[in-house]
C-alpha cells in the first residue's frame, strides 16, 4: 500500500518479538510491510511549535488593544494624529513686573527715616538726662547747697538748649529729599514702603516663573538718559561684532 510522502509516522522500538520471524521471512504475510521514516528533522517540530505560540499571543494582544480603543473612543492611531494636528498653544513669558515711582524711592526714603529715628533716640535721651537732673535739684536741701543748686540749674538750662536744636533740626532732615514736614515724609514713606513691599513679591514670583534674573529699571530723567546711552552703546558694539563675524566668513 502506497504511503504519501506527507504522511509521518513514529519509529518504535519492537519488543516481544518472539513468532515474528516466521511473519517477517514468510513471503505470503509481507503484503501489509512497508517501511516507516522520518522526513522532517524535529527541530523543525519545535520551531513550529514556537512560532504558532507567538502567533497566538500576538493575536490575544491585538485583541486586548483593539477592546481598549473602543472603550476610549478613539483608536490609538487617530488620537495621535489628533494630537499631532492640534496647534500647541504656549503661553507668552511674563513680563518683567516694573518697579513704582514710589518703590523706587524707598531705599532712600529708608536712609531719611533711619536719621529721623536716630536724631529722636538722642533727643530722647537727652530729655532722661536732664529729668535726672530736675530730680537732682529738687532733693537739694539746705542754704548751703546754693552752689550745687546753681550748677545743677546751669546744667538743666544748657540741655534743654541742646534738646531745643535737636529737635530743630529734625524738619531740616527731611528738607533734603524735598520736603516741608516731618509728617508729609512719612506720609509718602509709608506708600513708599507699601509699594516697595509688593513690587518685591512680584519681581520674586517673576523670577520663579521665568528663571531669570530682573533687569534694573531707571528712574529720573538723567537715570533713563544713563540707561538709554548705555543701550544704544551695546547696540553698536553688538553690530559691530556681527558686521566682524561676517568679515571673517567672507575671507574664509
Amino acid at each position: 500500500m502506497p504511503i504519501a510522502r506527507n504522511s509521518f509516522i513514529q519509529l518504535t522500538k519492537l519488543s516481544n518479538v518472539k513468532g515474528r520471524i516466521t511473519y517477517i521471512s514468510s513471503h505470503a504475510k509481507q503484503e501489509n510491510l512497508y517501511a516507516v521514516y522520518e522526513t522532517t528533522e524535529r527541530k523543525f517540530w519545535r520551531e513550529l511549535a514556537k512560532c504558532n505560540q507567538e502567533e497566538l499571543e500576538q493575536k490575544e494582544e491585538l485583541q486586548k488593544t483593539d477592546a481598549s480603543e473602543m472603550q476610549t473612543g478613539m483608536p490609538e492611531t487617530e488620537r495621535t494624529e489628533a494630537e499631532i494636528n492640534e496647534p500647541v498653544e504656549r503661553l507668552p513669558e511674563p513680563k518683567q513686573p516694573e518697579m513704582t515711582r514710589m518703590a523706587s524711592k524707598y531705599p532712600r526714603f529708608y536712609k531719611i527715616y533711619n536719621e529721623l529715628e536716630q536724631q529722636n533716640n538722642a533727643i530722647y535721651k537727652k530729655e532722661k538726662q536732664r529729668s535726672a537732673k530736675k530730680k537732682e535739684l529738687s532733693e537739694i536741701k539746705g542754704w548751703f547747697k546754693g552752689r550745687k543748686k546753681k550748677e545743677l540749674q546751669e546744667e538743666i538750662d544748657d540741655m534743654a538748649s541742646q534738646i531745643r536744636n535737636m529737635k530743630d533740626y529734625l524738619p531740616k532732615i527731611v528738607q533734603k529729599v524735598g520736603y516741608r514736614s516731618i509728617q508729609e515724609f512719612l506720609k509718602d514713606f509709608k506708600t513708599a514702603k507699601f509699594e516697595h513691599s509688593q513690587y518685591q513679591k512680584a519681581i520674586a514670583q517673576w523670577q520663579q516663573e521665568t528663571g531669570k534674573e530682573p533687569e534694573p529699571q531707571p528712574h529720573g530723567v538723567r537715570a533713563k538718559l544713563a540707561a538709554n546711552r548705555k543701550k544704544i552703546e551695546q547696540e553698536q558694539k553688538n553690530t559691530q561684532r556681527t558686521r566682524s563675524q561676517n568679515q571673517d566668513r567672507g575671507v574664509r
